[in-house]
């Protein structure tokens, strides 16, 4: 009788003991993946989708006096595509530590490379504005988008075949020139040369018309005028083991926010720049920066949530959204609906979703959007 009490806890304890490890590697960590970026990887494609929704656009509600639904819709948005590149400074920590970091390299150029080229050819084949393909023809449409593709070669090269696509190739430069600056562990050479091009893309951007600027004759949001200062901060959070809590990381978020709008506020007062010309400002980056440090020191944000689980969908939802934009876009017009300004930028996020799984799902498309 002892015997069989002794076999029955013996046999209970070992079921115990499995249960309990089947617990604990139920849900394990998804190696390289940090639950609370994920989630903010969400809210900033959204920023993104909301810029180029455009909701309660100026020509559609002409009559509002103060362009306040405009602006918080717009600017404050900005903050998306310097967290992307931060992000992936962060991630590039350990990479470019690595003794076949070269490698690496050039499988994450060649990565992105591929990107852009299928993007930019999907881009050029699918027509962008469906009333031009009523009055023209697809063959006609296509022909006359290539010619004016080819007419600006530098535009293409830099921006590929959309606008949104530019975030790749600055990408592609940024994680080319801090490889090269920060050989043998330096990291002074990356910061110096990361806020002379981020300076000088100020002085040739949003600050061209003050009496410290100067134009250029091209856009200074394309190529690492931006991408490279964002790509190193992110990077030095990742080498220097940055560490803040979460409601200092939201002070710098917020003191971003507001230097941001103390700068749309004095340019437009002193000279005159529309307050929605601005793609970046120096309250731009700050806001970006505190956003990623809020997330590093929270890094069970949003874990097991609907939000963490759509992060990894982040980049394909930003390469094909505007398919969804161009496809939604005219209807703007048909509703000139308030409710309408908010549906239209969630309908191109959840289609945009629902593209990125199909096509994620496909081993040959997979390449697409991840």
């Amino acid at each position: 009788m002892r015997d069989g009490r002794l076999v029955f806890s013996a046999s209970l304890t070992y079921r115990l003991n499995n249960l309990r490890s089947k617990k604990l590697t139920m849900t394990p960590a998804r190696p390289g993946r940090i639950a609370s970026i994920d989630f903010c990887r969400v809210i900033a494609v959204f920023a993104v989708i909301m810029i180029h929704t455009k909701p309660f656009m100026r020509d559609l509600f002409p009559s509002a006096g103060w362009r306040l639904p405009e602006y918080i819709f717009n600017q404050p948005a900005r903050f998306a595509v310097p967290f992307f590149f931060m992000v992936a400074g962060y991630f590039l920590g350990k990479t470019l530590a690595a003794k076949d970091r070269w490698a690496k390299v050039a499988r994450y150029e060649r990565r992105l490379l591929v990107l852009l080229v299928a993007w930019s050819i999907l881009y050029t084949l699918i027509p962008s504005f469906w009333p031009h393909l009523q009055q023209m023809g697809y063959q006609q449409l296509t022909f006359a988008k290539i010619q004016q593709l080819l007419a600006a070669p530098l535009h293409l090269i830099f921006q590929g075949a959309k606008v949104h696509l530019w975030f790749l190739p600055a990408l592609m430069l940024g994680v080319l020139l801090l490889a090269l600056c920060v050989q043998g562990g330096r990291t002074l050479p990356a910061v110096v040369v990361a806020v002379l091009l981020f300076v000088f893309g100020l002085l040739g951007g949003s600050y061209s018309v003050t009496p410290i600027g100067f134009h250029v004759p091209f856009s200074t949001r394309d190529g690492p005028f931006v991408s490279m200062i964002c790509l190193t901060i992110g990077y030095l959070f990742q080498t220097k083991k940055t560490v803040c809590s979460p409601v200092q990381a939201l002070l710098v978020s917020a003191a971003g926010l507001l230097l941001q709008v103390l700068e749309t506020w004095m340019l437009w007062k002193y000279f005159e720049v529309p307050w929605l010309a601005h793609d970046f400002l120096i309250g731009t980056v700050l806001t970006a920066a505190g956003l990623l440090l809020f997330a590093l020191a929270a890094p069970n944000l949003g874990r097991r949530s609907k939000l963490e689980s759509l992060g990894k969908y982040t980049l394909g939802v930003y390469a094909c959204h505007y398919l969804f934009v161009d496809a939604l876009g005219p209807l703007t017009y048909l509703f000139e609906l308030h409710i309408w300004q908010l549906l239209f930028p969630l309908l191109v996020y959840l289609l945009s979703v629902a593209l990125t799984g199909v096509l994620a799902r496909q081993p040959w498309l997979k390449a697409l959007v991840a």
